[in-house]
């Protein structure tokens, strides 16, 4: 797995993720064209859905890695059946609890009289395909794992045109309103799951299994940890939003403004490392640990470049993306894009060390690392900044951050490397 192998996987996972975001993007463009406030209530619906999404990417992640270490193994077929039946049971459970708890969120969020259109039939057909979205998008990473990331593009590809025709055909035809976006979701997605399976058959699986207590304790483990890592960010992203809002004496509003378009332009930029951070994780683990170093040459070889060159592009280019596509100027943006044009290199040093942490299962390690470095000092460096009206100071918070972050793994890596290589698994016996 190395050269051009390797970046055609990358690709086909990045070119997978962003297909997958563009269909949520469709369904706020047919659902904005309703009347009243469906495309609030969507967004907002979304926004508060963010348990079902982090359920859904950190259940995928665990399963491909588990898939990873079992293939060395000759047990991929097991580690599949297994891993999918947990996805089921995973998504199910997400879907109980969203029904109760979506309506109370979408309702104090809109007030009771406005979200009523809302709640009911549209909530029950969301959440019901909640075990089908977890469930397909394992699936997904599974193929991703065993280097068939093309069949997973090709899906996400095709979903495209027949979501489209779904929406319009429960949306308007039959009339199920904004009800029928996901009407169409659960039927979609239940398709989806069942043609990703057919392409699963070839590496062995054969049915759902009920995995053994050790198997199950690692997996559920690993992904409550990979959840709360995806959760972590958002709600430190959050949280700098609250703070930047609050009625400082010498802020205006303008900070909030290009703070708040700066989140937006940075979560674009950061797709790249974090489908790399993911794609290593997923793909090592099939490898011997006395592999990898080969194996990440040519990544480093080609990530270091671009992300140097990026960080340069972004640095002189800043004042323009930010009139052409944000209509922001003015420091508060620009020193924005110059903190994250900098924090470049230092990020996608850190999506090849979370790839290698979360490819030996350190789950909890880098949760705990990204946690304490975001919580401990991103909001100190913005307060600081905020009461100085310096924004020089509360931009520290894009790089300190991951500094921290990504030496606090590394040097798990370090104290990790010092052990045996042998590991635990709850298969059967240990890896080498």
């Amino acid at each position: 797995m190395n050269g051009a192998p390797l970046w055609r996987g990358y690709w086909h996972l990045l070119a997978s993720a962003s297909a997958a975001a563009f269909v949520i993007q469709i369904n706020l463009s047919m659902v904005a064209r309703l009347d009243g406030r469906a495309s609030g209530a969507y967004a907002i619906l979304m926004r508060i859905t963010v348990l079902d999404v982090a359920v859904t990417i950190a259940c995928a992640a665990v399963a491909a890695i588990a898939l990873g270490h079992a293939q060395k193994n000759g047990e991929a077929a097991d580690a599949i059946e297994k891993t999918c039946a947990l996805a089921l049971a995973l998504g199910t459970a997400t879907a109980t609890l969203g029904y109760f708890a979506y309506p109370v969120l979408l309702s104090a969020l809109m007030g009771d009289a406005a979200a009523a259109p809302f709640v009911g039939a549209p909530i029950f057909w969301f959440v019901a395909g909640a075990p089908f979205r977890v469930l397909a998008n394992t699936q997904g990473f599974l193929l991703h794992a065993l280097g068939r990331g093309g069949s997973v593009l090709a899906w996400r590809l095709t979903e495209i045109p027949v979501k489209v025709g779904a929406n319009v055909l429960f949306m308007n035809v039959f009339e199920f309103g904004f009800a029928g976006c996901f009407v169409a979701g659960f039927i979609v997605t239940g398709v989806s799951s069942i043609w990703l399976w057919s392409r699963l058959k070839p590496h062995g699986a054969r049915k759902l299994r009920i995995p053994e207590p050790a198997f199950t304790r690692f997996f559920l483990n690993g992904t409550f940890w990979e959840a709360l890592r995806v959760l972590s960010p958002q709600a430190a992203m959050l949280f700098s939003l609250t703070l930047f809002s609050l009625p400082w004496q010498s802020g205006d509003g303008q900070r909030l403004d290009s703070y708040a378009a700066g989140q937006t332009f940075m979560l674009f930029i950061l797709g790249p490392l974090i489908t790399l951070t993911r794609f290593l994780a997923i793909r090592l683990p099939s490898r011997s640990h006395e592999d990898w170093t080969t194996t990440l040459a040519p990544v480093i070889r080609v990530g270091a470049p671009i992300a140097l060159t990026a960080a340069i592009a972004l640095t002189f280019g800043r004042d323009w993306i930010g009139a052409t596509f944000y209509r922001q100027h003015g420091d508060w943006w620009s020193v924005f894009v110059a903190a994250l044009a900098f924090s470049l290199p230092i990020r996608f040093a850190g999506g090849v060390v979370r790839g290698l942490a979360l490819a030996r299962r350190s789950f909890a390690k880098v949760a705990f690392a990204d946690g304490l470095a975001q919580w401990l000092v991103s909001p100190l460096l913005v307060l600081l900044g905020l009461s100085a009206n310096r924004p020089e100071i509360v931009y520290q918070s894009l790089i300190w951050p991951e500094v921290v972050g990504v030496f606090l793994i590394w040097r798990g890596l370090r104290t990790a490397s010092e052990a045996p290589l042998s590991v635990s698994w709850p298969f059967k016996g240990p890896v080498r």
